[in-house]
């Protein structure tokens, strides 16, 4: 078998941000992918308006979008950002709340990034990464979607799914984009003898809302939430609130941190509680944006378990996105994380057209898409001794007209975090570049095949593991399915 005879065929289970930018890339690499999605329409269904929080990308995220010709629809339906201020969460005697300290970003190393930080409504995005993929390719690749198929079973030796419809799909590799909670993650959490439980609750929740920002100028709100540079950041003893101007309204969407709540749910399901309910004692301005917010959805925050493997014992089945390394929310990279693993993955699969290459490649993906911890839910320090650092550092700063985030907290915090493991979350990062906005998730994976994947013997790698031989004519045969109805789906559009 060639390395470069007819592309593949990738199903992939989760039509997320990781999902749809998994889906682009492949298409862009002259493969054939199906989008699984258990939902009935796209973003999901609930009483709150399907993704009505904030998308934050930043320059590493934007990049992409950018490099994929999406510059017009970006523009066109995000908010951009300088930087951020940071407030205290409690109540102060002032009028005006109590600033710790302004962060803006440094404007030659946005141009160097190729691409600033830009804020969409959750929803948006979505669409137009999926408009993007059905575009038709000239380099033969494409791209199925089919809505209301929710996997119940996969079959990692056999590369296969069953729909809860009794369908079945088999092709040469498939990638979970079905989030923490999904199917692909149990699959290898069983792999390892682990199970959802796995995960830690964190005992802090995250409240999400929204206020439209023609009611934040009416309220005269705007100086605080929707002024320069741009986001907050309210730091508070054991809760904390986090705001960004969004989409090309700049509606202020909030991300309230607390525990006092036991609420679980999804971010398009309306929980009981109003966020009101959940401020605690707070500055008179949050207070004041709180009574302004729409329905509120609420997540509970974990730790979770860190997989040994995001690929599967037989090689066929990799995890992406928040299937392989969940973040809690709010974290500032999820989002541009997710965009560069479907890079990373279409760009390594531009390398072959070769089935049984689909285990090393993903191990390949693993091994450089590995992720490391930052510390960066320090907002939640309840009061004391390293809180009064914080704080301290923070105000010094602002005092001489420094960054906020200049200089190094990171040993303060990791000190913290031996103390109180559940109370300091943490987010991860691709540890091959601490400072994020300058990788490139296309040359780090070109990087991988010039100096390994290239010397590959292809007849011996053809001939294959004993036991497992391609499944793409299954898989044709299953797409060949799609442009019927499925009872309890909608239709599917086919490129």
């Amino acid at each position: 078998m060639s390395d470069f005879g007819a592309g593949l065929n990738f199903i992939i289970v989760g039509a997320s941000v990781s999902g749809l930018a998994s889906a682009i890339a492949l298409k862009n690499s002259s493969h054939s992918v199906l989008l699984l999605e258990k939902a009935r329409q796209l973003g999901g269904t609930g009483s709150v308006p399907n993704g009505s929080g904030c998308a934050e990308i930043p320059p590493n995220g934007t990049k992409i979008l950018l490099d994929w010709g999406l510059e017009t629809a970006l523009k066109a339906n995000s908010a951009p950002i300088s930087g951020f201020s940071a407030y205290k969460y409690a109540a102060g005697e002032a009028s005006s709340p109590d600033q710790l300290g302004i962060n803006c970003w440094d404007p030659e190393l946005l141009s160097a990034a190729r691409g600033g930080y830009s804020q969409f409504l959750h929803r948006d995005l979505i669409h137009i990464l999926y408009d993007h993929a059905l575009e038709p390719s000239a380099k033969g690749g494409s791209v199925s979607v089919l809505f209301g198929a929710e996997v119940v079973n996969v079959d990692c030796d056999a590369c296969s799914v069953t729909l809860r419809s009794g369908q079945v799909h088999t092709g040469d590799a498939i990638i979970g984009a079905d989030g923490a909670n999904g199917v692909i993650r149990r699959v290898l959490l069983e792999e390892e003898d682990e199970s959802p439980e796995s995960d830690v609750p964190a005992e802090i929740v995250a409240y999400s809302s929204l206020v439209p920002n023609d009611l934040v100028r009416k309220h005269n709100l705007a100086a605080v939430f929707d002024g320069y540079p741009g986001c907050t950041v309210w730091f508070g003893p054991n809760r904390a609130l986090r705001t960004f101007p969004t989409g090309k309204d700049h509606d202020v969407s909030l991300l309230l941190y607390t525990p006092d709540s036991s609420e679980t749910g999804t971010w398009t399901g309306e929980v009981d509680k109003n966020i009101m309910d959940v401020l605690g004692s707070c500055d008179g301005h949050i207070q004041k944006l709180a009574a302004l917010a729409g329905p509120a959805t609420c997540v509970q925050i974990k730790q979770p378990y860190d997989l040994e493997s995001w690929v599967s014992q037989s090689g066929r089945v990799l995890a992406v996105g928040d299937a392989a390394h969940p973040f809690s929310p709010g974290t500032g990279h999820s989002y541009a994380v997710a965009l560069e693993d479907g890079t990373f993955i279409g760009k390594i699969f531009s390398h072959t057209r070769n089935s049984n290459r689909v285990p090393e490649f993903f191990r390949a993906f693993h091994e450089h898409r590995h992720m490391e911890k930052e510390y960066i839910f320090h907002m939640t320090l309840p009061d004391g001794p390293f809180q009064e650092g914080r704080d301290a550092a923070m105000r010094e700063r602002h005092a001489s007209g420094q960054n906020l985030l200049h200089g190094d907290l990171k040993q303060m915090l990791e000190d913290y975090e031996m103390m109180y493991p559940l109370l300091l979350l943490a987010a991860e990062q691709p540890d091959n570049n601490p400072h994020r906005y300058g990788y490139e998730a296309a040359d780090d994976a070109d990087e991988w095949w010039i100096s390994w994947g290239r010397y590959r013997d292809d007849a011996a790698i053809s001939r294959g593991p004993e036991g497992h031989r391609p499944q793409s004519g299954l898989f044709n045969m299953a797409f060949s399915s799609f442009t019927s109805q499925v009872p309890g789906t909608e239709s599917v559009k086919d490129i």
